[in-house]
């Protein structure tokens, strides 16, 4: 199964519920692919409206375009802390969470992966990232073992308003199995998004596949949504479409794997899972390459680009 992110799915659902009007205002609990299935709105930007087959839809398409993803930048990017919330969800009689040692061993995997990533993001431009050691309890009641994005973004802005967090936290949701996120369904290969609230915090998503996690992650259930959502994050906080979406063209999305590997130094190994290696992250394309999709390997599978020396 071909694994992906949801993020320009959920651009293009917020472009036909409110550019357009074909979507409702309020989501349906079972997120907007029920209404456009989800082939279409993963890869609307890239379709003609002849090859969409629902005419209502396509007739609309035709008289408002849809922007295409944006190469250059028109805000800036990211400074500020990733603020895990460990969210206990309340499904009938029973309550699911990420177990405590799993979610520490992600904090601790987060907080290697934020130096490199932040390295490579400053191709784009300025931004600093750090993770708060301190985590944010929050219980959640569920109808059905089930919530969407819409539901999710609320939760975002009660626990903001709760903690006095602003535009310099993300908040990072580690969403366990047996609960399931109607925008980003992991039984479809959904691995994780990353939005902004109507409060203007940013967020990010990424579903737990798996229990017993490591840093090293061999099981390959976690570190791969985690290490995308958060450079994706970082160049494009406002998930708007302003700014590039700078992994999709490495990994997933655009139907390649490319990753990069780092020892427990935080030196980098390659693009090979070589037997020293203790973290590694998604690609992250190269300015001159996110237009791409698929982006060369060499566009994905490179050194972190070190910063260029003050002028004396």
């Amino acid at each position: 199964m071909d694994r992906y992110c949801t993020t320009r799915m959920l651009k293009n659902a917020r472009f036909l519920q409110i550019q357009v009007g074909y979507l409702p205002a309020r989501e349906p609990l079972d997120g907007f692919t029920s209404l456009v299935p989800a082939a279409v709105l993963r890869r609307m930007e890239q379709m003609h409206p002849s090859e969409i087959k629902i005419k209502k839809l396509a007739d609309m398409l035709t008289m408002n375009q849809l922007p295409r993803p944006k190469v250059k930048l028109d805000a800036p990017l990211f400074s500020g802390s990733l603020r895990f919330v460990q969210t206990a969800f309340a499904t009938g009689n029973s309550s699911l969470t990420v177990p405590d040692p799993d979610f520490k061993v992600a904090m601790q995997y987060a907080a290697l992966a934020v130096v490199p990533i932040s390295e490579y993001c400053a191709q784009y431009g300025p931004n600093s990232l750090a993770v708060d050691s301190a985590t944010i309890q929050f219980e959640a009641t569920l109808t059905g073992a089930k919530y969407n994005d819409s539901i999710l973004s609320g939760w975002v802005d009660q626990i903001a308003k709760a903690n006095g967090l602003g535009a310099d936290s993300c908040l990072v949701f580690l969403n366990p199995q047996g609960v399931v996120n109607t925008d980003a369904d992991a039984t479809q290969g959904v691995l994780g998004y990353h939005n902004m609230s109507s409060s203007k915090v940013p967020y990010a998503f990424v579903n737990v596949m798996g229990q017993g996690l490591t840093v090293q992650d061999q099981q390959d259930v976690y570190a791969v949504a985690l290490s995308h959502e958060t450079a994706e994050m970082t160049v494009d906080p406002h998930a708007n479409g302003g700014n590039p979406e700078v992994c999709d063209e490495c990994a997933g999305n655009c139907s390649v794997d490319y990753r990069n590997y780092f020892d427990s130094r935080g030196v980098w190994l390659g693009g090979a899972a070589s037997p020293g290696y203790y973290f590694f992250i998604d690609g992250i394309a190269t300015p001159a390459t996110v237009a791409q999709c698929p982006a060369p390997q060499t566009g994905c599978v490179y050194p972190p680009p070190k910063p260029a020396a003050a002028p004396r």
